[in-house]
């Protein structure tokens, strides 16, 4: 039986005579073994060449290649192929023999024990040995350096043809070394009967590859918020994947805090807090995460502060004595087996954010080197770019908040209509206001709104919407008739490059409502704003059935609600962000009504229980409360008549006046009143039309209300010597705390409030 692989193969007696043929791959099918068994070898040969010949009939020029071994039944011959003429036989044996021993990839032969037959010196210089001490030694012998045994076996127990890995080994310097390694079965035409291997040392390319990866990684992950907390943790994940044991990184706290960077220091009155720290061997950190961190000097760290320059260094052969100056480090280094560190500098135009430092231990043995250095500042590069960009973000936001704050409402006035209470927090991407306004004849204006997105500009958007809503509020305007005038106003800073952040998309949204604390009337209109929620003093909680209208800037109109409102209800304005768009909308409003009927009856006891129940689920965004229970006048506060247009009847209206302070007790304010309701009364029956009627509330402000049939407004006007009249409005405008006009359906209503703590004569 042969004992190499052949295609067609022969065995000679000891006399030179054939004495088996074995022609299984069918390469000589004009042979057979009658015709070859007994025959002399030379002869046989011959015929081998023969079977080559060209169709012209002669003897085409040929080699053939012949193996030979000694074996139990004589020598056997065995016909490896031809060559179609010595010259291109002796090129291919050339190339054979310096393809394996030329080679730069290691190139070695094993039987199906796996013991080494054949080894290329490149092979050897890989394992750092002499062919005397790898040739026909078993490969698990060798696997020190370049363990290949587990791949061969696999090769040659397995099905599969060829198998290609990467194995870490070492060089014949013990340096760590990444090969690439291709093993394949040896087979003759029924079994495996040993195994090659091809291996390239892949090391600089393997560290290539991972830095281009990690790179891409760092460009891929690391900035994808504005917070500078969340890209320091975000680069410590990213190095911790391939590149390092553990990463710590370290921020000035001021910088955190959006405060300017400040400049390099030598001393020690920088102060830094634990941004991130990872180490998924189970390293533990000197200090956690978010605490305050401090690097005492002279150590490498405060070192890297003060010259904005990285350091390599191996903390056990560091010539530094700074270890003594850091012994809880120390003491951490040592316990994690740290035999490599970097540190790198945070910086921005020289400007000091933090530091990162690098530390590999047993879960990279490979300790760092200088392209490691620059490797570590490119990706801390990165980071330093988004941190300074979040640092900018988090002081500017800061502005707007405080801007905000200081725009909205710190205390509502003091009315009796209503007992309010309200929750604002912001958020990242809209600017929630709110509102509680006095109007006349004890009356209080409700209003809530936004402007979409954060910022500066977002922030004094908000207060020119807040500004111009209370202006118009002050001019007694119904609410979908203020909605209007504010949609108007909408369109002017829309067109104005400073009236709204440039980069708004989601149009401003307002909901605006009025209560007259006399009749018990709501009235409501609402500008892309969700409707209120109304709790009945029996605790039935109901929606305020007010048609939600476009946004402003739209130019549409806007649908008035009116409804009454029993005494002590509570009313509840909210932001959209309560209710969260999307599938959830119905569920947050469920939600929102079981935590506003379960909070007893004060307004401020509803927002926090509609807080408590709710705010985990707004997702950072802007959020706003305002609820407000609404409280009757008595009806002994409130004294109303009408009279006639007879001349006569101002002296009526006059002396009835008189006899109402004197009720309440506010006969200092009789001249006052007595004169403001004669000129009032007068200018109905000489300048409008209908009976004029006389309405006085006493609340926190004594109000005369005197109401007509027309609509037509009153001029101030001040009176030439000469006019006989034209003076009436100037001298009440110099008596009273306020006046205006009011219209109604019906007419108007001219009034006049004066303070109960002062009299003006």
């Amino acid at each position: 039986m042969p004992i190499m692989a052949h295609n067609s193969s022969f065995t000679i007696d000891t006399r030179g005579n054939v004495s088996r043929w074995d022609d299984e791959a069918g390469r000589y099918p004009e042979l057979s073994s009658r015709d070859v068994v007994g025959a002399p070898a030379g002869l046989v040969i011959e015929r081998l060449l023969g079977s080559h010949d060209g169709d012209s009939g002669g003897h085409a020029p040929a080699a053939l290649f012949l193996t030979a071994c000694r074996g139990e039944a004589g020598t056997v011959i065995a016909s490896r192929g031809t060559a179609p003429s010595l010259h291109a036989a002796d090129v291919e044996s050339a190339f054979e023999f310096s393809a394996f021993e030329h080679s730069t990839a290691g190139l070695e032969v094993y039987d199906a024990d796996l013991s080494v037959l054949r080894a290329n010196s490149a092979a050897l210089a890989m394992r750092g040995r002499s062919a005397e001490q790898v040739l026909q030694h078993h490969v698990g012998n060798l696997d020190s350096r370049l363990p290949l045994a587990p791949l061969l076996r696999r090769v040659i127990v397995g099905d599969e043809a060829a198998v290609q890995e990467r194995i870490n080994g070492r060089d014949g310097r013990g340096d760590p070394r990444v090969f690439a390694v291709t093993a394949f079965q040896l087979r003759d035409d029924q079994q495996t009967i040993g195994a090659g291997a091809v291996i390239h040392d892949v090391t600089d390319q393997n560290r290539s590859e991972a830095a281009a990866r990690l790179l891409a990684e760092a460009h891929e992950e690391i900035g994808s918020t504005l917070d500078a907390m969340r890209t320091a943790q975000e680069l410590a994940v990213v190095a911790v994947r391939d590149f390092a044991d553990a990463v710590s990184v370290d921020l000035v706290d001021d910088v955190i805090q959006g405060a300017e960077a400040p400049a390099p220091s030598v001393g020690t009155d920088i102060v830094l807090r634990r941004a991130a720290f990872e180490a998924p061997g189970g390293l533990q950190a000197v200090y956690r995460v978010g605490e305050m961190n401090y690097f005492a000097f002279p150590t490498p760290y405060a070192q890297v502060i003060a010259d904005l320059t990285p350091i390599l260094l191996d903390p056990k052969t560091s010539p530094s004595d700074w270890l003594m100056h850091d012994a809880a480090r120390a003491g951490a280094l040592g316990n994690a087996g740290i035999h490599s560190m970097i540190i790198v500098p945070l910086s921005f135009h020289g400007r000091v954010l933090g530091l990162a430092s690098f530390y590999r231990g047993p879960r990279h043995p490979v300790s760092f080197d200088a392209s490691d250095v620059g490797l570590a500042q490119q990706v801390s590069a990165k980071a330093c770019v988004h941190i300074e960009n979040a640092r900018r973000y988090t002081r500017e936001r800061t502005m707007a908040v405080s801007l905000q704050r200081n725009l909205l409402p710190r205390i509502f006035p003091d009315v009796s209509a209503v007992s309010a209470a309200h929750f604002y927090t912001p958020g990242s991407n809209e600017t929630v206001w709110f509102d509680v306004i006095e109007l006349s004849g004890a009356r209080v204006g409700l209003a809530i709104g936004r402007v979409s997105q954060q910022g500066l500009n977002a922030s004094a958007a908000m207060g020119r919407y807040r500004t111009a809503l209370d202006t118009l509020a002050v001019l007694d305007l119904p609410p979908h008739e203020l909605l209007a005038h504010l949609d108007d106003a909408t369109g002017q800073f829309l067109s104005n490059p400073t009236g709204l952040p440039s980069s708004s998309t989601d149009p401003p949204c307002c909901l605006y409502a009025v209560y007259d604390p006399v009749t018990g009337e709501f009235a409501v209109a609402s500008a892309g704003w969700p409707a209120p929620l109304l709790i009945s003093p029996a605790g039935d909680i109901t929606t305020v059935e007010v048609p939600v209208g476009a946004p402003l800037g739209q130019g549409l109109g806007h649908d008035l609600h009116r409804q009454v409102i029993a005494p002590e209800g509570m009313l509840v304005l909210f932001s959209q962000s309560f209710l969260e768009p999307g599938p959830r909308a119905e569920e947050r409003m469920a939600q929102l009504r079981q935590a506003a009927t379960r909070s007893g009856r004060a307004p401020k006891a509803i927002c926090d229980s509609i807080v408590r129940r709710m705010l985990g689920g707004l997702g950072g965004e802007s959020a706003a409360l305002l609820a407000a229970r609404t409280h009757r006048l008595p009806d002994d506060r409130v004294a109303a008549w009408t009279g006639s247009r007879d001349p006569a009847a101002v002296g009526e209206a006059r002396d009835r006046a008189t006899q109402q302070l004197e009720e309440w007790g506010l006969e200092a304010h009789a001249f006052t009143t007595e004169m403001v309701v004669s000129e009032l009364v007068t200018n109905v029956i000489r300048h409008a039309s209908g009976n004029p009627t006389v309405r006085l509330i006493r609340d926190r402000y004594l109000t005369v209300e005197v109401s007509d049939n027309a609509t037509t407004a009153p001029h101030l006007r001040h009176a030439r010597a000469k006019d006989e009249d034209g003076r009436g409005l100037l001298i009440i405008a110099s008596l009273a705390r306020r006046w205006g006009t009011r219209y109604t359906p019906d007419g108007k209503t001219i009034w006049v409030e004066n303070s109960l703590d002062e009299v003006r004569l």
